[in-house]
């Protein structure tokens, strides 16, 4: 899902996301408990974006890690 009024969240730190990531979900409890359903749905659309760079960013430095821990490690089969 795409909302076009959010930031571009490639270009937070790490520190940012996640701050953003634990503020949204306070604020997701608290709306769920007023009852306001319309609301959370969009909120629902805006964790979805900061979850899926979170992910990328840890796909990253996976493969990164890959990258460095194959050259160390010499398989012969």
């Amino acid at each position: 899902m795409f909302n076009p009024l959010l930031e571009n969240v490639r270009e937070l730190s790490d520190d940012d996301l996640m701050e953003r990531l634990n503020e949204l979900q306070k604020k997701m409890t608290q709306a769920s408990r007023a009852g306001m359903f319309n609301s959370i749905s969009q909120m629902q659309t805006i964790l979805a974006e900061y979850q899926e760079e979170m992910s990328r960013r840890h796909r990253e430095a996976i493969d990164k890690g890959k990258d460095k821990y194959e050259e160390l490690i010499d398989i012969k089969k």
